[in-house]
């Protein structure tokens, strides 16, 4: 016999207000403010959408530090380079670390992609009833909340 107490169903409102807060992913920077807005208005009303809005929050503050220190890496690569033409002199060669600050920003624009792709994944999860949980941060939050 299972002791866990079974989760309730969400209701299609709370379905549609935690899809909306997934969803906002494709916004980037501003996309945090929904779910901030989703969470602090439905918490007290539905556990599943004040849940599912939180790991969207921290889902997006999680792109918004990894485009902050991929933009801080481009900058390295960028000035780096300037900085290996400069001592390389009049080389008629285009040295490879020319390409670097590309690889990174074409590293960023794909990363940046995955995450609009997951958020819209756990979306369109959340929009269907599941229980959707973002790697390592659905967990973490889960057992945060829980201690609390």
């Amino acid at each position: 016999m299972n002791n866990e107490i079974s989760p309730t169903v969400p209701t299609q409102n709370d379905r549609i207000m935690a899809a909306l807060a997934h969803v906002t992913a494709i916004l980037p920077m501003m996309g945090i403010i929904a779910p901030i807005v989703i969470w602090a208005t439905q918490k007290e009303k539905s556990e599943y959408v004040a849940f599912q809005a939180l790991q969207a929050i921290v889902f997006q503050l999680t792109m918004v530090l990894a485009w902050f220190a991929g933009m801080a890496l481009y900058m390295g690569s960028f000035f780096a380079t300037f900085l290996g033409m400069a001592s390389a002199g009049s080389s008629k060669s285009i040295p490879i670390f020319f390409f670097v600050p590309f690889v990174v920003m074409g590293c960023m624009m794909l990363g940046t992609l995955v995450f609009i792709v997951y958020g819209l994944i756990g979306a369109a999860m959340v929009l269907q009833g599941k229980d959707f949980r973002y790697i390592v941060i659905g967990d973490q939050l889960k057992r945060y909340l829980q201690a609390n």
